[in-house]
């Protein structure tokens, strides 16, 4: 994916992360999904917990990547790192 400002997909998602990290209320949000919502509903979409939240869906997109376990034989390499190239930001707005 290459975009008109010259960014590729690597480095816009290393910026939704580094944003969303930087966000006052992430820390909270990010336990709350942990402990609250994921055990109820472990396959919750980014979409709808954004909309049950009342959070952006770049949040939420962030949260449920860093709270889901990666799977075998992928390699997450830094914190900015997207851990699967195949998927897209629009993957998770779907359900």
């Amino acid at each position: 994916m290459s975009t008109p400002s010259g960014y590729d997909a690597a480095a816009l998602w290393a910026i939704l992360t580094e944003t969303v990290q930087a966000l006052p209320m992430y820390k909270f949000h990010k336990r709350y999904v942990e402990r609250s919502i994921l055990p109820e509903k472990p396959q919750i979409s980014a979409k709808e917990m954004a909309l049950l939240m009342g959070i952006p869906l770049g949040e939420a997109v962030i949260i449920l990547e860093e709270l889901r376990p990666t799977p075998k034989g992928q390699v997450v390499t830094g914190l900015g790192a997207k851990p699967s190239a195949a998927k897209s930001l629009l993957d998770y707005s779907s359900g």
